[in-house]
């Protein structure tokens, strides 16, 4: 695994954060829907699913997004600099 597949450690904190954020916030939307409707702790009981669940998609998107939009292709600089070395023009970067 090269150096850049990985993923940062302040990129994965923010992951972690967003995550756990995600669980916290619709499991306070199901305690106070719970309050509002008083229905017994179901909705918030739903809310920790959902936030998981849309938590690990999120997760699973950002992921996957920064490592399957370039593999096997050149970025534009990589490119302009196969076309100077083949014409001769010895530009060094």
């Amino acid at each position: 695994m090269s150096r850049d597949s990985r993923r940062d450690p302040p990129e994965a904190g923010s992951l972690a954060f967003t995550f756990v954020a995600l669980v916290l916030v619709f499991t306070g939307l199901g305690y106070l829907a719970d309050r509002w409707l008083h229905s017994g702790p179901w909705v918030m009981v739903a809310g920790v699913f959902v936030g998981a669940g849309l938590g690990f998609v999120y997760l699973v998107f950002i992921l996957f997004s920064g490592s399957s939009g370039s593999r096997g292709r050149k970025g534009k600089d990589e490119v302009g600099k196969d076309r100077d070395a083949a014409q001769g023009n010895g530009r060094i970067d």
